[in-house]
């Protein structure tokens, strides 16, 4: 048996590093047990060997102990004491550093990762050492790699937003070496001195620059952005409907330069060298055609790397094709599967943190599920006779379509887990577009790279022709995705849902298998479908059947956003967090709505703004946009922002049912539930018709939900004159288990006399980890306190996930 698993050596090995690094990343600070461990088994195979013994599983225990070491130094990093972690959240310091890479702009921003020199402060300084990523607005100065900039800013900690689900910023920023954040205006950083390495770096970028402006003199249109993409590996001005566009097609893939684009350079290139080498009688003789093809393959494959910037996905990318193009190099018959497995081993031991790129598992996982599927296609298909050109033609074409098929099978469960979409054309669209952009609009871009020294002239003919066909594939892209069908929106699957995806995948794909495997395949689908049923049973009931009452208040940072799953499955979602501009951050996009999908909601019966602050509403443009929502509550006020009016537009679009909030019931009886709007009252906008005399916080819907003996109080924003009101009106009614904290814990709030009426047990504060307001005030701390309430707080605790059956309540903070 252990014969058949080293059969193919590489690959054993590679799952086993893979678990080592995964562990690693769960469970760090165990290096000593793994040193440890290594050394055992080196001494075990030794003696094994020695005595002529077979060497058993400790060759695989030894790569499961160095992939959780390979990942230690970004997981549990050791910082000396000078490390800049040690100078984060305090005050603001004299900040003098190194541009490590070229700027990026990103939504009116200029991005810049800094390798910090020393800090200052009170006119002296102290060495340090580190990276923090520096966010400058404009006016942007000239700034370039390897300059030297001081600059003044207060370093801030990488902190994620906490809910159950959510993205790990912090460990993607470690797995960058990245450890602090500041903000800077572009006309206080000053310039100490320019970068005067005439490295090859340099080279590479004053390259990439020229390369730039050249794509500039193209003219006008969004081809010149996709074509900085594509050659140059700048993204920054791809606008935002033309990258949505491509995911919907299902082409996103093309705008990142990855195994597709080197791929593609790649085959062209040992197809051209091939040919060439053909007509020479030495390599015809030696039988050296392919292997001089692959040979000097590699160097248009290496430098559309470097043109291309050499980001992460580039490398790997490069080394998963020299890996391919070296087999040549060898008389041994190929083996797809072990050269996949060798490239993606040599990819994680130079850089273990890839294992969870996106662009990585993709990659790797699109190319397997095609040198998978058409293993099984090859070996139904030998012995063919030679057909027709045209037979020939319409079989290519459809392989074509077949590697697309498989690609896409392959990676569906992995682009709804991250994406949350898949696309319904993508299989037409790929065989449209990427034989265009690969064999035509890249090749012609990177002639004129080749020709820029030698002929302007001849170097702009060819970026105008590459741009020409580029805009004519735009405009096949623009009108696929514009089919209201071309790309749904999903779920998140859970770890389980897509190991049952693919084991099932399998299963269906060697049914047609004879013998053995083919009765295997048919007992593992049954048991996948049994499997994938009570899955499905399992949220059905979580969804639709279940009898209790689920609020969840969600880490949005300062703002506040709650989801309530009232008993069998109806969705209310309470305000949707935002920061001011929805272009630098959307709250929605990248907070609620993955909330949302991983609970397996995609309609919301009733959203509810309680007032439109940016901090309460921006989140729920996105939700609004993109779930199915069918109706929305609101006090019927209004604010003069953009974010507010493009609010009104998706309402009026998608047709969310509105009622006036004067014509609104007061009470509702949901299942068992009961929500009650307690404030403003039904004419408040008819005594306060100068819009001036109003004010947004204190007019915030007040909803109180009652089950059973227990009961959830959101006062929104209001301040310490609404809640006079409130108490003047509604007394004793107020009295509730939980209070949502008005205001976020403003000073101006949460009054002694409320406090007294609602007398809750539990008290949560939504606000941002040291947040510029100051939120929660001390004093109103102190009150809670003195009140003996249980305080939670979402900068702390992250997402609080609140469940009754009417009798108890539990409370569950994520941290």
């Amino acid at each position: 048996m252990t014969d058949r698993i080293f059969s193919r050596p590489i690959i054993p090995f590679l799952i086993a590093m893979i678990f080592g690094i995964v562990s690693g990343s769960w469970f760090p600070g165990n290096s000593i047990w793994a040193y440890s461990t290594i050394f055992l088994c080196a001494c075990l195979i030794v003696f094994r060997t020695v005595y002529k013994k077979n060497l058993s599983v400790w060759p695989l225990v030894i790569f499961f102990a160095f992939g959780y070491l390979l990942i230690q130094p970004w997981i549990a990093p050791k910082f000396p004491s000078n490390h800049i972690t040690h100078f984060t959240d305090n005050h603001q310091w004299k900040i003098v550093g190194v541009v490590d890479k070229n700027p990026a702009s990103y939504n009116n921003r200029l991005r810049i990762i800094l390798r910090v020199e020393t800090l200052g402060r009170d006119n002296s300084s102290f060495p340090v050492a580190g990276k923090i990523r520096v966010t400058v607005t404009k006016p942007f100065p000239d700034i370039f790699v390897g300059d030297r900039l001081s600059l003044i800013g207060k370093i801030r900690s990488i902190r994620n937003f906490n809910n159950p689900g959510g993205f790990n910023y912090r460990r993607y920023m470690a797995f960058k070496k990245i450890w602090g954040s500041t903000y800077a205006l572009g006309k206080r950083i000053v310039i100490l001195s320019r970068n005067s390495d005439p490295g090859i770096n340099a080279i590479i970028e004053k390259t990439r620059t020229k390369i730039s402006d050249l794509i500039d003199k193209t003219g006008d249109g969004s081809q010149q952005d996709v074509l900085k993409a594509l050659i140059v590996g700048d993204r920054t001005g791809i606008a935002k409907n033309i990258a949505a566009g491509f995911n919907r097609a299902g082409i996103g893939h093309v705008l990142a330069i990855s195994g597709l684009h080197i791929g593609i350079i790649a085959t062209a290139s040992f197809i051209f060298f091939r040919w060439l080498l053909s007509y020479s009688k030495l390599f015809l003789w030696n039988a050296w055609t392919k292997k001089g093809a692959a040979i000097l393959s590699l160097f248009p494959v290496i430098l559309y790397g470097l043109i291309s910037g050499m980001s992460p996905s580039t490398q790997r990318a490069v080394i998963m094709v020299t890996v391919f193009l070296m087999t040549f190099l060898f008389e041994k018959e190929q083996d797809p599967m072990n050269t996949l497995a060798i490239a993606a081993m040599i990819i994680l031991v130079a850089s273990p943190p890839s294992l969870f790129s996106i662009s990585f598992q993709l990659s790797f996982i699109a190319v397997l599920s095609i040198i998978y599927g058409w293993s099984l296609r090859y070996a139904g298909n030998k012995g063919m006779i030679k057909k027709a050109w045209h037979i020939r033609i319409m079989g290519r074409l459809f392989s074509f379509a077949l590697v697309s098929f498989f690609a896409i099978l392959g990676t569906l469960p992995i682009v709804m887990f991250y994406f949350n979409q898949i696309s319904l054309v993508g299989i037409i669209t790929n065989l449209l577009i990427v034989p265009i952009i690969g064999f035509v609009v890249v090749p012609l871009g990177l002639i004129s790279v080749l020709l820029y020294p030698l002929s302007i002239f001849g170097a702009l003919i060819c970026i105008k022709a590459s741009a020409g066909v580029l805009a004519y594939a735009l405009s096949i892209v623009h009108y696929i995705a514009g089919f209201p069908f071309a790309a749904i929106k999903t779920i998140t699957p859970n770890f389980f849902e897509i190991c049952c995806y693919y084991i099932l995948a399998w299963a269906i794909l060697n049914l047609k298998r004879a013998g053995l495997r083919r009765k295997a395949a048919v007992i593992v689908a049954v048991f996948v479908i049994l499997a994938g049923s009570v899955d499905a049973c399992y949220w059905a009931y979580n969804r639709f059947w279940r009898d209790d009452l689920r609020v969840t208040i969600i880490d949005v940072g300062q703002g506040s956003a709650a989801l309530i799953e009232l008993p069998e499955g109806r969705c209310f979602l309470i305000d949707g967090g935002g920061v001011s501009d929805n272009s630098i951050f959307d709250v929605g996009a990248r907070i609620v709505a993955p909330v949302l999908w991983r609970k397996k909601i995609k309609t919301i019966d009733t959203i509810v703004l309680s007032h439109p602050n940016a901090d309460h509403l921006n989140g729920l443009l996105y939700i609004a946009r993109h779930f199915n929502v069918k109706r929305l509550w609101c006090n019927s006020d209004s604010a003069d922002i953009n974010s507010y009016r493009e609010f009104v537009e998706i309402i009026r679009k998608n047709r969310i049912e509105t009622i006036a909030f004067k014509d609104m019931p007061r009470t509702y009886e949901i299942n068992g539930a009961r929500l009650e709007i307690l404030h403003p009252p039904k004419d408040y906008i008819d005594k306060t018709k100068n819009e001036k005399q109003r004010n947004l916080n204190n007019n915030s819907l007040v909803i109180k939900i009652s089950f059973g003996s227990k009961s959830i109080l959101f006062p929104g924003d209001i301040m310490a004159q609404a809640e006079r009101d409130i108490v003047a009106t509604h007394g004793d009614e107020l009295k509730s288990t939980v209070l949502v904290a008005p205001h976020h814990g403003s000073k101006t709030s949460s009054t002694a006399m409320f406090l007294e009426k609602i007398n809750p047990e539990i008290v949560i504060i939504s606000a941002g980890w040291k947040n510029r307001f100051g939120f929660p005030h001390l004093s109103v701390l102190k009150r809670y306190n003195e009140n003996n309430c249980r305080i939670f707080r979402t900068d702390k605790n992250g997402a609080l996930m609140i469940s009754s059956d009417g009798r108890t309540l539990k409370i569950k903070p994520f941290m």
